[in-house]
């Protein structure tokens, strides 16, 4: 063998030996530690991929891992209840007068406030945190004890043209709105609640006031709650992909009053 054929030889086991440098060495104790190797002798560079979580794993799939995004700010015109609503101005709200006590005043009042969100604002869901503010002064003149209640929440409804020709699972058509009633009819859902109930001796007066904030959980919208609704995986897409209109109103009761005030404060955000 000449020195050219030698030099050949040796740089052909060093090029092998160069090829081969990016692998573990196999473990010569059998199967014993071959997790550990297999996952060492991947080639350099390679990438494994792990699955997506799956709902069972995290809950919310869709919105798992995504940025948050802020989308609007919004307060409610107030609900004011009270003996006389004359000279009430409308630009601060709504005034009922109130039911001869111990009769109950019902409340059901809707666009107090609005929030326009464009195309594409949000990937798979829409949170909120609401935080609503009342005051009411419990009176008692009727002669005798009476129970005193009041019950007010904040309501959202979403409009949505991608709802326009389907229904939802009890064949009601969404004609554009997300939450109906059992008979079909648009009906916001409740999303936070102040709720009191107290025993009043004739001639009580008691002034309360609360303030309480609910922060998103499952959101006012989500695409889990679409599925729900019955709506395909390319709804939903068409859904998320199209303008919303969400608008806040104010409902529920309240008895044995003198005055009630009560309204709310509203920041949506979304997923990207």
């Amino acid at each position: 063998m000449n020195r050219t054929t030698i030099t050949t030889s040796v740089a052909g086991v060093l090029l092998c030996l160069c090829a081969t440098a990016t692998y573990a060495q196999m473990p010569v104790d059998g199967l014993a530690g071959f997790d550990e190797w297999a996952a060492d002798a991947q080639p350099a560079g390679r990438v494994m991929i792990k699955a997506a979580p799956t709902a069972a794993e995290v809950g919310d799939a869709d919105s798992y891992g995504n940025e948050k995004t802020y989308l609007g700010l919004a307060q409610t015109g107030a609900v004011v209840i009270q003996d006389d609503c004359t000279g009430f101005d409308p630009a601060a709200g709504v005034c009922i007068e109130h039911a001869a006590p111990p009769g109950t005043t019902f409340v059901d009042e809707t666009g107090l406030g609005t929030i326009e969100l464009p195309e594409k604002a949000t990937d798979s869901i829409l949170c909120f945190t609401f935080t609503q503010f009342s005051t009411w002064a419990w009176a008692n003149s009727t002669g005798s004890q009476q129970t005193g209640s009041m019950s007010l929440f904040l309501t959202a409804q979403i409009e949505n043209d991608a709802l326009i020709g389907l229904s939802d699972p009890g064949g009601n058509p969404f004609n554009g709105f997300l939450y109906l009633d059992g008979a079909g009819v648009p009906t916001p859902v409740g999303i936070v609640v102040s709720t009191s109930q107290t025993t009043l001796p004739d001639g009580a007066f008691e002034i309360q006031r609360e303030r309480m904030t609910r922060s998103c959980t499952g959101g006012i919208v989500s695409a889990n709650s679409l599925r729900a609704q019955g709506l395909t995986e390319a709804q939903i897409k068409d859904f998320f992909d199209e303008p919303m209109t969400v608008t806040f109103g104010i409902a529920g009761s309240v008895s044995m009053t003198d005055f009630v005030s009560f309204f709310g404060g509203i920041r949506i955000y979304g997923d990207d």
